[in-house]
C-alpha cells in the first residue's frame, strides 16, 4: 500500500496543507538521487492490477471502519520503498536530505521524494532456532503455556517541554527531536487497540513494556503512559490549551477516549528516559525546576503550530521531572492496578526498580524485572552522560541470584526483561559496585529455566542465543524496536509445550493497527522518513531476527510441571497470528 496520498490527504485535513491533486508539480516530483521527472511515479508493487486492488480495500475499509483487521507481520509486512537506514541521503545536500524533524507540519518536499512510502508484501516465515541441546523432533500433542506482548520505548513526549532539546538534534544525536514526536499518544493508542484485537480472538496473558515510557521522565508524559494502557480521557497537550485545528479529536493536541488493554494485566521494565532527563542527565532540583519552568533557552515545539520556538514559553507543575522514587510510585500506586504493575509498596519504600512478578492462575512462568539504569551509588562516574546501562552488585547479588534459585526450586521457567541490552551493561568505572555483561550472561545461561531476555532501548528487532560455558543449556536475548521511531512495531510471544519433551518459545513481530489516514499512520510515515533521510534511529532489523521459533529441551525434573501447568490447545503463533 502507498502512504503517500494517504499521508498528504491526513496531513491536508490536519494543517491545511494543499493535497497531491492540488500541488503545483510543473518542476516535477523530487527523486532521491537528484533527477527530476514529470511523469508519474512507477506503482511501488510492479503491477496495476494490485494497486488498483489497494486502493478498492481502502476505500472499502474507510467506508467501514469495522473492517480494518490487524494482522502480524507473518501475514503482511510493511516494506519501505527506499532503504530505511539513510542511504539515499549519503553525501546528498538535497532539500529532502535536511532534517524532517524541523519542517513539521509540512514535509510535503520530503513525500515528494518518495519518503515515508512502503508497500504490502507477503509476510515472513517463521524461522527456527534451537537451544544447546535441543534437536528437531517431531511434535506430539501441543498445548499453549503462556503468552504475552512486549512493547518497548513509546517515549510519550510532550513536545513542548522547556528540557528538550529541539536545537541541538543532530544526525549524532538523533533523539532531541523527531518529526514523529507529536503523535505518540495516538501510536501507544493503537498499539494497544492491536493488542486487543488479537485478544478478542485468543487470550493474551500479559503485556510487558520494557522502558523508555517517557522520553522526558515527566510527570504528565507518565500519567498519559498509564492512562492509555488503563483507558479513558487522555490529554497530550500542556502549556497553553492548544488546538490547531478547531474541533474534537482532529489534532494530536485534542484529548481522546483510549480504548485501555481489555482484562490484560501489564507490567513495566524502567528504562533510561524514565530515571534521567532526555535518557541522560541525573534528576536534580534544578533541573525539576527546569521541567516545570518556562525556560525554553534548548528549544520546544510551539503547541499550536508544532514549529520550533526557544526562550519564554507557558510553565507547567504537571511537566515535573520525576525522581526514581516517585517514578516507582507512580506505577505502584496506580489506582487502576492492584499489582502496581509490579512494583510494590516495598518497591517504593526501597526506592527499589527491580521485582519479581508471579502471573495469576497456575502459570509455569515468571518474570523477573530488573532496573538497568538506576545507580544507586551515585552519579559521580567520569561519564558525561549516564545512558549507559549499569545493574549493581547487590541487585545482581541479593536479589537476582536467589530469584533464579527460587524459580528452579518451584519449577518456573523464567523470563528476565530490563530496558537494556546485556551487551551495553558497563561498570560506570567502579567495578566493586557494578557487574559487566559477562556476569549477567553467564549467570542468566547457567540455568536452564532461564528461556527468553525481553529487552528495549536500541530501537531496532534483534535476536541472539547465549549459551551456557558448558554448552548444556541457553536462553535467547530479544529486542522489540520502538513504538516511537520506525518501524514502530511490538512483539508477541508464546510459550508451547510440543508435547515430545521439547518447548517452543514463538516471537512474532507486529504493526500496530490503524486506520487509513489516522494520525498514527501519519506517524509511522513520519518515523519512516526520519530514518530515510539519515537523520532518526531505528530498523527493522534483519529478517531471521524477526519472526522465530526457538526450541528448548525441558529440564530435567521440570516434567511434571510442564504437564499440570494450565494450557491451551490452541496454539497462536500456527493459528490466530496466521489468518
Amino acid at each position: 500500500m502507498r502512504i503517500f496520498l494517504l499521508t498528504l490527504l491526513a496531513v491536508s485535513l490536519l494543517f491545511g496543507c494543499s493535497s497531491s491533486d492540488d500541488a503545483d508539480t510543473s518542476d516535477g516530483d523530487f527523486t532521491p538521487d537528484g533527477d527530476e521527472s514529470e511523469t508519474d511515479a512507477p506503482d511501488p508493487d510492479g503491477d496495476a492490477d494490485t494497486a488498483e486492488a489497494d486502493a478498492e480495500e481502502e476505500a472499502e475499509v474507510e467506508a467501514d471502519p469495522s473492517l480494518l483487521q490487524a494482522h502480524t507481520t507473518l501475514v503482511q509486512r510493511l516494506e519501505p520503498i527506499f532503504s530505511e537506514y539513510g542511504d539515499e541521503c549519503e553525501d546528498d545536500d538535497s532539500d529532502y536530505c535536511e532534517n524532517p524533524a524541523l519542517a513539521v507540519p509540512d514535509l510535503e518536499v520530503f513525500e515528494q521524494a518518495g519518503f515515508g512510502e512502503w508497500r504490502t508484501s507477503e509476510g515472513e516465515a517463521l524461522g527456527r532456532e534451537y537451544a544447546p541441546g535441543a534437536t528437531e523432533t517431531e511434535y506430539g500433542t501441543r498445548r499453549s503455556l503462556f503468552t504475552w506482548a512486549h512493547m518497548s520505548d513509546i517515549h510519550i513526549t510532550d513536545e513542548e517541554s522547556p528540557s528538550r532539546l529541539a536545537l541541538y538534534d543532530t544526525m549524532a544525536i538523533p533523539s532531541a527531536l523527531r518529526p514523529q514526536d507529536i503523535y505518540s499518544e495516538v501510536v501507544l493508542d493503537a498499539a494497544v487497540r492491536t493488542i486487543n484485537y488479537f485478544h478478542a480472538q485468543s487470550p493474551i496473558d500479559l503485556v510487558l513494556a520494557s522502558g523508555d515510557m517517557s522520553d522526558n521522565a515527566q510527570y504528565n508524559e507518565i500519567r498519559n503512559f498509564i492512562g492509555i494502557m488503563n483507558g479513558g480521557l487522555v490529554d497530550p497537550d500542556s502549556g497553553n490549551d492548544d488546538d490547531p485545528v478547531p474541533g474534537e479529536s482532529n489534532d494530536p493536541q485534542d484529548v481522546f477516549e483510549a480504548e485501555g488493554l481489555q482484562g490484560i494485566p501489564w507490567i513495566v521494565a524502567l528504562g533510561n528516559h524514565d530515571q534521567l532527563i532526555l535518557g541522560n542527565w541525573e534528576i536534580s532540583e534544578d533541573r525539576i525546576a527546569t521541567t516545570k519552568s518556562g525556560d525554553a533557552s534548548g528549544g520546544t515545539r510551539d503547541g499550536e503550530t508544532f514549529e520550533i520556538v526557544s526562550g519564554d514559553i507557558v510553565a507547567d507543575e504537571n511537566r515535573m521531572a520525576l525522581p526514581h522514587q516517585d517514578m516507582i510510585r507512580m506505577f505502584a500506586e496506580d489506582p487502576a492496578a492492584m499489582e502496581g504493575h509490579g512494583f510494590t509498596q516495598e518497591n517504593v519504600a526501597e526506592n527499589r526498580g527491580y521485582y519479581v512478578y508471579e502471573p495469576n492462575g497456575n502459570a509455569i512462568v515468571r518474570f523477573i524485572v530488573l532496573d538497568s539504569a538506576y545507580r544507586p551509588y551515585g552519579y559521580d562516574s567520569s561519564s558525561l552522560t549516564f545512558v549507559s546501562p549499569v545493574i549493581d552488585r547487590e541487585q545482581h547479588d541479593d536479589f537476582l541470584v536467589p530469584e533464579l534459585e527460587r524459580a528452579k526450586t518451584d519449577r518456573k521457567f523464567v523470563i528476565v526483561s530490563m530496558h537494556h541490552g546485556s551487551w551495553k551493561l558497563q561498570d560506570d568505572g567502579y567495578p566493586e559496585d557494578y557487574i559487566t555483561t559477562e556476569t549477567l550472561v553467564n549467570t542468566l545461561s547457567a540455568y536452564p529455566n532461564v528461556l527468553i531476555h525481553c529487552i528495549g532501548h536500541s530501537h531496532e528487532n534483534t535476536l541472539a542465543l547465549h549459551a551456557a560455558e558448558d554448552d548444556e543449556s541457553g536462553y535467547f536475548e530479544i529486542q522489540a524496536s520502538s513504538l516511537i521511531d520506525w518501524p514502530q512495531q511490538f512483539r508477541f510471544f508464546e510459550l508451547v509445550d510440543n508435547g515430545n519433551g521439547t518447548l517452543s518459545v514463538y516471537t512474532v513481530v507486529v504493526d500496530h493497527q490503524n486506520e487509513f489516514g489516522s494520525m498514527s499512520e501519519i506517524s509511522r510515515a513520519y518515523s519512516l522518513i526520519d530514518v530515510q533521510t539519515g537523520w532518526g534511529e531505528g530498523g527493522s532489523g534483519v529478517s531471521e531476527q524477526r519472526n522465530v521459533e526457538m526450541i528448548f529441551t525441558i529440564p530435567d525434573g521440570f516434567e511434571d510441571a510442564v504437564g499440570q501447568a494450565a494450557a491451551r490447545e490452541n496454539v497462536q503463533a500456527v493459528t490466530t497470528w496466521t489468518e
